[in-house]
């Protein structure tokens, strides 16, 4: 398995032990219905125009720093996937 996918099961783990029985049902009545819907505040399907607005509101929201460490982060992450895929291939062993 890969680290990434290692790193990210570890901390869904710790995250659910942490949880009350209460809090983990909420947990995953939300994680379902976020899975399937993308609603607005209403509960309405959110339109791609909705969704669109907000994801800007948000960008704009961030500070440059904000922005910078977003992307220095993305950048590790292909990188960890790329060595990950040369990895599992064979490449670079």
């Amino acid at each position: 398995m890969g680290k990434m996918k290692e790193l990210f099961i570890q901390q869904m783990n710790e995250r659910i032990a942490d949880m009350s029985d209460a809090e983990y049902q909420d947990h995953l009545h939300s994680a379902a219905r976020d899975t399937y819907t993308d609603t607005d505040e209403n509960g309405e399907p959110a339109t791609q125009e909705q969704k669109e607005s907000n994801h800007d509101a948000w960008w704009n929201s961030l500070t440059n720093e904000q922005k910078q460490q977003l992307y220095n982060d993305q950048e590790k992450v292909f990188e960890l996937s790329i060595e990950e895929m040369n990895h599992d291939l064979g490449f670079g062993a």
